[in-house]
């Protein structure tokens, strides 16, 4: 009798990919060559589908990205591999935004790194100090569009807040000119990040911090129920809050004592700068922008640097990083976790370095060196 063979289905992910301007596609290419790399060791297949929109492909064709082709890929794909945009193409620097909106990734996930060989803006710091995760809230607070001005007298506003499906009536009487600018949480948004960042921290066995302005904005009171509600459900997960003030003073003179923050959107914008210069640069900087039931977007966040374009000398390592996420994200997390171990191995090597970090090799050779080594280890 002949034994049956039990041969489990490859599995298979179709990945969206915006190139976008500038050092976007050299750098994105890097990481793409690495995944593939990946998938043929790990027995995984993947198939990419390219998208050219950009600043640059606006102006040859006067195409934007439509709900069309984000529909298509909602249909079709199981993320999103992004390059750089032009900043100064405003239909084109538009792009993660609207992709953001459309699959409602709430989540911005940063990682801070600080690699062997790479020098922090914290003086005494190394790379054994500075290691963890920014999670922010992406879709509310003061970036939801609750903004106006008035002029001296009365005027009352209207104004319709998208994202959380309110609208919003002003009765102003001044004396003077004046603007505001409101920031809004929800129920709903604030149990949503609460949870993934107590998913996330349980899976990686790390400490919560989160972080608010509860002593001075009543509005964060809602952001510190919805944590301590949502703790019940992970009694193992440890946690804590801090003022943003107080994780500012922190991040700069104990950066080792933070595992993983969150925050709301603005305070995780102001932190996850701050966290890039920690970490050496914007050369190490990769976002995830999740949706845990959805489709998640991945990306540098440097610039698409024009004037450097096709010149071969820009470091890959953030669009490497943000491969590494991707893969993790799509449930491959031993491939993304040896990705950061072969980008940190050749960094203590310190054989090849690009002029970021004061050396003479290439965007390819660079790319070369961390595919390599990444064999290595898998092998």
């Amino acid at each position: 009798m002949r034994a049956r063979l039990n041969l489990k289905p490859k599995m298979r992910y179709k990945i969206a990919v915006f190139p976008g301007d500038g050092v976007g596609p050299e750098l994105i290419n890097e990481g793409i060559r690495i995944i593939d790399k990946a998938a043929e060791l790990g027995k995984f297949d993947v198939e990419w589908a390219r998208y050219p929109h950009g600043a640059e492909h606006l102006a040859e064709t006067r195409e934007t990205l439509n709900e069309k082709t984000l529909k298509e890929i909602k249909n079709s794909c199981n993320a999103i591999y992004c390059g750089t945009f032009d900043a100064s193409a405003a239909n084109a620097n538009g792009i993660p935004s609207m992709i953001r909106d459309y699959f409602e990734q709430f989540a911005g996930l940063r990682p801070i790194k600080l690699f062997p060989n790479v020098e922090s803006a914290i003086s005494g710091k190394t790379h054994k100090d500075i290691d963890f995760a920014i999670i922010r809230e992406s879709t509310e607070d003061f970036y939801i569009g609750a903004w106006g001005r008035a002029k001296s007298g009365k005027s009352r506003q209207k104004i319709d807040v998208e994202k959380c499906k309110a609208r919003v009536c002003i009765d102003v009487e001044s004396k003077g000119e004046l603007a505001f600018q409101m920031g809004i949480l929800s129920r709903k948004g604030c149990e949503r990040i609460a949870k993934f960042a107590f998913e996330y921290a349980k899976r990686k066995n790390k400490r919560i911090t989160a972080v608010d302005k509860s002593n001075m904005m009543e509005s964060y009171s809602l952001w510190r129920e919805a944590f301590e509600k949502t703790a019940k459900e992970y009694p193992g997960v440890e946690y804590e809050f801090n003022l943003i003030g107080m994780a500012v003073v922190n991040l700069i003179r104990q950066p080792e004592k933070y595992n993983v923050i969150v925050a709301p959107n603005m305070f995780g914008d102001i932190l996850s700068d701050l966290g890039t210069v920690l970490q050496g640069g914007l050369s190490f900087g990769a976002r995830a922008n999740i949706n845990p039931d959805g489709i998640s977007m991945f990306e540098p966040i440097h610039g698409s640097a024009q004037k450097l374009k096709e010149k071969g000398i820009v470091n890959p390592i953030a669009a490497i990083l943000a491969g590494a996420l991707l893969l993790d994200s799509i449930g491959q997390q031993k491939a993304g976790e040896l990705i950061v171990k072969a980008i940190e191995s050749v960094l203590k090597e310190g054989r090849t370095r690009t002029q970021d970090l004061d050396g003479n090799n290439s965007t390819s050779e660079m790319g070369e060196a961390i595919l390599d080594r990444f064999v290595e280890l898998h092998d």
